[in-house]
């Protein structure tokens, strides 16, 4: 099973709760440009596991309209409060559960970086930068491979004007 772990866009300060902060416009590009690169790495996902927080459920929905998604669940264990066991035993189970190829998980620090030392016990906690994204490999009866971490100035080509537009997703 490949894991794909994202963190949420940039997100403004500014709500009456912190589950109530939105995407900035910035943060929204940058979760198209990440959606736009992720595309290439995967066609779609098998199953797709959210914070319910306001702004990873619109990094979803950003990423939704580049690759598709099976399945989505909107899951508690992933605010960033929540603990990184809890929420590695909440993908393991749906890894084993529904045999997942593709799965995406979208959260927030510190709970994303924690969560790819619980699947890999080989890697320490990483640091993900707004819209980053990490792929693990996980294989049935062994640990987790981290494979890599990508973040929008990562994979910025030199030429910001080659990207293409991402006006009209949001």
């Amino acid at each position: 099973m490949n894991i794909f772990v994202m963190r949420h866009g940039q997100a403004s300060s500014q709500a009456s709760s912190d589950a109530q902060r939105p995407l900035t416009e910035h943060g929204k590009e940058e979760v198209c440009h990440m959606a736009q690169w992720l595309a290439q790495q995967v066609e779609s996902f098998d199953r797709v596991l959210v914070s319910p927080y306001l702004r990873t459920r619109q990094t979803w929905q950003q990423v939704s309209a580049v690759i598709p998604g099976m399945r989505t669940e909107f899951c508690n264990e992933l605010v960033p409060s929540a603990d990184a066991d809890t929420a590695a035993s909440l993908i393991l189970a749906y890894g084993d559960v529904e045999r997942t190829g593709n799965l995406l998980v979208i959260s927030h620090m510190p709970l994303v970086g924690f969560l790819v030392e619980s699947l890999c016990p080989a890697t320490m906690a990483p640091v993900f930068v707004t819209s980053g994204v990490a792929k693990i490999t996980l294989e049935k009866g062994h640990g987790g491979l981290f494979n890599w971490l990508e973040g929008p100035h990562s994979i910025r080509p030199h030429h910001p004007r080659r990207w293409p537009l991402c006006g009209s997703m949001g």
